[in-house]
């Protein structure tokens, strides 16, 4: 009876070790992946003034033996000023461990963003009346950022019984001087774009391997009100009454707003590059602007209302963790996580 009993003791350690085992073989990379703005902390638009490059220590020791002049128009008064605006995402990943089980991941090795920014126009330009069209009110940029390396934060959710890796993080959108001058129309005082109301909307899209990720959003922001969608929000309420739920940065949306010719950066973009890792994850490249890629046809916005990948590298797995590379038809799930999401859908 004794030995039953011991027998019995050892089965169940090693039955609970292996568990434990099993919980801790994460992926290393992922290759599904849900993404979405953090409707909760995303209530209004921060866009924030930071300082140049050139007013940073040591800058003009550094260049003081190159007998150089400023810049015409480069006066104390015109100093090369950014901004900063910050939108708040979350992000949920799992990848195949070495069991060949889905399991949560470490790193997402690479997540390209596209973010839509709906700008008020200077008041000036704008036509009054009723019936003014949206073009003659707001101007839409468009900006893809690629990330690269994102970081995971471990045992923080489970979706099915299974652990998958979180990150909260901010999609930083750098925007310079120029194109804060010429989207206010006011070119001695750029800080005009740091107002409340400014920025009338945004979106942020988001692919892994070129398929669109999956949507989820917080619970305590589970039911998506008029002007929001998982990857977007309206701050203006005009747009609200006008848009509804359309995916206003759509393909065939898109031509009822201005595109005007300004850039809006990432990091890698900005004076401010070396700084990315404790507040944005590494961006591709570190350094400059990407290249274009070739035959890149595809619009991130009319791939993302079209999520149900069937391929092996999609983003939503098959609930078979013994086969990851099956995959069937995704259905919506109301499961709810260890933290306290709810998701839209199974990731």
């Amino acid at each position: 009876m004794k030995i039953r009993s011991l027998q019995r003791l050892f089965c169940a350690f090693f039955a609970a070790a292996s568990l434990a085992y099993g919980a801790k073989e994460w992926a290393p990379v992922a290759n599904r992946v849900a993404f979405s703005l953090d409707l909760s902390k995303a209530a209004t638009p921060d866009i924030c003034a930071i300082r140049g490059a050139d007013e940073m220590a040591g800058v003009e020791d550094l260049f003081k033996d190159c007998k150089i002049k400023p810049q015409s128009g480069a006066t104390d008064k015109a100093k090369s000023q950014w901004f900063l605006l910050n939108i708040p995402v979350r992000v949920y990943a799992m990848g195949t461990n070495k069991m060949r089980e889905l399991a949560p991941a470490r790193y997402i090795r690479e997540l390209k963003v596209t973010v839509y920014l709906l700008v008020h126009k200077a008041s000036g330009s704008v036509e009054k009346g009723e019936n003014s069209s949206l073009a003659s009110e707001y101007n839409m940029i468009k900006k893809e950022i690629t990330f690269v390396d994102i970081p995971l934060e471990k045992g923080s959710v489970t979706e099915n019984g299974r652990e998958m890796g979180k990150a909260t993080m901010c999609v930083g959108v750098f925007i310079p001087k120029s194109t804060a001058s010429i989207l206010t129309g006011n070119f001695d005082n750029p800080k005009e774009i740091t107002n409340p109301g400014v920025i009338a909307g945004y979106a942020v899209l988001a692919t892994v391997n070129g398929e669109p990720c999956s949507d989820f959003t917080s619970s305590n922001k589970s039911k998506i009100e008029k002007g929001e969608t998982r990857s977007s929000k309206l701050f203006d309420k005009k747009l609200v009454s006008r848009l509804g739920e359309k995916r206003w940065w759509e393909e065939r949306s898109r031509n009822k707003f201005d595109e005007p010719n300004v850039d809006i950066c990432s990091i890698a973009e900005s004076p401010y590059a070396p700084f990315y890792g404790k507040y944005y994850p590494r961006v591709k490249p570190m350094y400059g602007t990407p290249l274009p890629e070739a035959n890149d046809s595809l619009e991130v916005g009319a791939a993302s209302s079209t999520s149900t990948s069937t391929t092996g590298r999609g983003v939503r797995p098959n609930s078979d963790t013994s086969k990851p590379s099956q995959e069937t038809s995704p259905r919506p799930s109301a499961t709810t996580p260890g933290d306290g999401e709810d998701y839209d859908s199974s990731l």
